[in-house]
């Protein structure tokens, strides 16, 4: 599927999160993604070109729903219907390549898992650059922004940080992390 052509079939707010996604791909091989909730997120990444796609769910008619969207897409792809930590410590010891995650596992009846998530990336170093995107930092995190830059300084302390505003709301929705040049 052409990106332009994908690009016109998306609401207002899916235009934003697809443009977001493009502008911070960079040079990244491998998109990570906790929480694939219907799995429109995946097909993004594919259509954006990623050579390999990973994400998880707890809930197993997302996860069905994230692999059917992905199966006309010739990139490799995993989802994985487990709680988002078990995900990245099965996955990320096998991967080679830059990554960009976008963690959100998050609501839905699960737990808030960001700070464990972030412990387990900085685990395994051939991660120390790659970008990270948390969604929903508003709703979620709104008193622990100071708190999460921290954390993922620790990753690496090169990190840039940006927010990103996807709905009306005015609000910075997605917290950015980068490493320029990288």
């Amino acid at each position: 599927m052409l990106k332009k052509d994908y690009y016109e079939t998306l609401c207002k707010i899916n235009k934003k999160a697809f443009s977001m996604f493009e502008k911070y791909k960079r040079d990244s091989t491998i998109f990570i993604e906790t929480g694939c909730h219907d799995g429109n997120t995946c097909v993004k990444a594919a259509v954006l070109g990623y050579d390999e796609i990973y994400s998880c769910d707890i809930n197993d008619s997302s996860v069905t729903s994230a692999k059917n969207k992905l199966a006309s897409f010739e990139c490799k792809s995993e989802i994985h219907n487990l709680r988002s930590i078990d995900f990245l410590n099965l996955i990320l010891p096998s991967l080679d390549g830059k990554i960009t995650f976008w963690l959100d596992a998050h609501g839905w009846g699960g737990d808030v898992a960001l700070f464990d998530e972030l412990k387990t990336i900085k685990k395994f170093d051939h991660c120390n650059n790659a970008t990270i995107l948390i969604d929903d930092i508003q709703l979620f995190f709104k008193d622990k922004i100071e708190e999460i830059k921290n954390e993922i300084s620790t990753i690496n302390p090169d990190y840039i940080f940006e927010f990103v505003n996807l709905h009306e709301s005015g609000k910075d929705d997605v917290l950015v992390a980068y490493v320029q040049g990288e």
